[in-house]
């Protein structure tokens, strides 16, 4: 026979009780679309391990509808499956009794949004940062285009309202981090900031646009640039331009001209100094990459002014990127104007 509880309940009895209580709670309720992983992961329970547990669908709302001892004829759980489904679900409305402890969601994320506005003043961060001149890898990214996540504010508010629906990790979880614990040094990991100094710079903007490049392509522009650094002392013949320089690189940098251009003024004429410019790129602490943007932002410029530096001449005659109309027309606007 099976063991009865003091109420009279067997133990199957008793865990069909207690079913019952969490499956009527969660029908129809926000938590029906989250995923069973997920939620173990979030509430610290075992792990979650049923096969096909990793399968789309695999959400509340595919359980919550049946009963204790359906789970176990239809859903073909065994006891132990079965219970572990019953232990994360309890655990995840115990957590949600914690915060209401705390107070409202809306207050909540009232306090994070005033945290994450507190972060952006103190580190005087651009709130309208476009997201895609990040350096977020490639899940992230698309996730952001996915959801209209345009803005560095908007990846903020995106990622906190993420982290309180299911478990994140990987670059999800660090940049979460980053954002709610005002994390300096992790912020140069992803958005071009730079230690000691407020603010965003475009130094370390267009040194994300390297990064956005595959092996490959990194490194036909990188043998690209030794060769034309040769050509020069022993006047070779001159190679063909790697496509990506026009198709992306040149793209991207304009667009990054164009950003930091609006916000800080005359940046782009002192972008024309080579001195300058190259004072400013050894904040990367990378001379390799130092000396291919100081090559590739003169190319970019010269494309609405003609420059002296690098010997870009040849190279320009045999271009012609895309680039948006206006942000074209406003650049050239800039260049024309000495950038004022």
């Amino acid at each position: 026979m099976e063991n009865s509880d003091k109420n009279g309940l067997s133990f199957i009895e008793e865990l069909s009780a207690r079913w019952d209580t969490v499956a009527f709670r969660a029908q129809a309720s926000p938590f029906e679309d989250l995923s069973i992983s997920c939620l173990a992961k979030n509430t610290g329970t075992r792990r979650w391990s049923r096969p096909g547990a990793s399968v789309k669908g695999d959400v509340v709302a595919r359980y919550v509808y049946f009963s204790f001892e359906e789970l176990l004829e239809v859903e073909h759980l065994d006891l132990k499956s079965a219970t572990l489904l019953l232990e994360i679900c309890e655990a995840t409305f115990l957590f949600e009794e914690e915060y209401d402890d705390l107070g409202s969601f809306e207050e909540i994320d009232n306090q994070a949004h005033v945290q994450r506005m507190r972060f952006v003043e103190e580190f005087g961060l651009y709130q309208d940062y476009p997201v895609h001149l990040a350096n977020l890898d490639e899940s992230l990214c698309e996730l952001c285009n996915a959801e209209e996540i345009n803005t560095f504010v908007d990846l903020m508010g995106f990622l906190d309202r993420l982290s309180d629906k299911a478990w994140i990790g990987g670059s999800y979880k660090n940049l979460q981090n980053v954002f709610a614990h005002g994390d300096e040094n992790g912020l140069t990991k992803y958005f071009p900031y730079r230690m000691g100094h407020r603010g965003f710079h475009f130094p370390e903007a267009s040194a994300f646009c390297l990064n956005r490049l595959n092996r490959r392509e990194l490194q036909l522009v990188s043998e690209y640039y030794e060769r034309r650094r040769k050509r020069k002392r022993i006047l070779g013949k001159r190679m063909e331009l790697p496509a990506v320089v026009e198709d992306q690189l040149l793209p991207e940098i304009c667009e990054c001209l164009h950003y930091f251009g609006q916000r800080q003024p005359r940046l782009i004429m002192r972008m024309y100094d080579s001195a300058y410019l190259c004072r400013e790129l050894m904040f990367l602490n990378d001379p390799q990459s130092e000396g291919i943007l100081h090559w590739l932002i003169h190319l970019a410029l010269g494309i609405f002014k003609p420059s002296k530096v690098c010997d870009i001449a040849d190279e320009l005659e045999s271009i012609s990127p895309e680039m948006d109309p206006q942000l074209s027309k406003d650049l050239r606007k800039m260049v024309d104007s000495g950038g004022t």
